[in-house]
């Protein structure tokens, strides 16, 4: 009987369960509005963190998520690698390298190299590339290519004169944008 008396009390027990701890008791509501108010700037962290009576440390996580997530982010692929431009961007330097092709003689590996680095620091991109030599690494260049196949297609580029002074093409093409 004992045990019987026992289970009943744990039963009773779970009925009236208490909360303990205040944590997560706010609600999605006054967090989405905190959120929008310190994302608009109206209000800072703190105050909004008062006002609508949510954890600071919470709101900024949240805040942060929303603030400085780059609507076409780069697909995520297998493996530690990530991708440092989104398709959008890779479309900007394939335009780029073919424009470079059609109003100067050539371009090489290393111009393209070049390109992508000059590219991704002036978009304030997150990458991997060198910065001491301001170049992308020769295996991204490599699958650049093989993403890009219509630059490999060298048929009607067989005489190539010179290798194109970067720099003067990057300004020139960022004077006609």
């Amino acid at each position: 009987m004992t045990n019987l008396t026992q289970t009943k009390q744990m039963i009773s027990m779970v009925r009236k369960y208490e909360r303990m701890s205040g944590r997560q008791s706010w609600n999605e509501e006054d967090m989405a509005k905190a959120v929008a108010a310190v994302v608009s700037g109206k209000m800072g962290y703190k105050l909004a963190s008062r006002t609508y009576h949510i954890p600071r440390s919470t709101l900024q996580r949240r805040a942060s998520k929303i603030r400085y997530q780059q609507p076409d982010e780069p697909k995520p692929l297998m493996g530690h690698y990530r991708r440092v431009f989104t398709d959008s961007q890779e479309k900007d330097l394939v335009g780029y390298i073919k424009s470079m092709e059609k109003y100067f003689m050539g371009v090489s590996r290393r111009d393209i190299r070049e390109l992508a680095f000059q590219y991704a620091e002036d978009n304030h991109l997150n990458h991997p590339f060198d910065v001491n030599s301001r170049m992308a690494g020769e295996d991204w260049v490599r699958n650049f290519l093989k993403r890009n196949p219509e630059l490999l297609d060298r048929s009607d580029h067989e005489n190539i004169l010179e290798p194109v002074n970067f720099d003067q093409f990057y300004h020139f093409m960022c004077q006609l944008s």
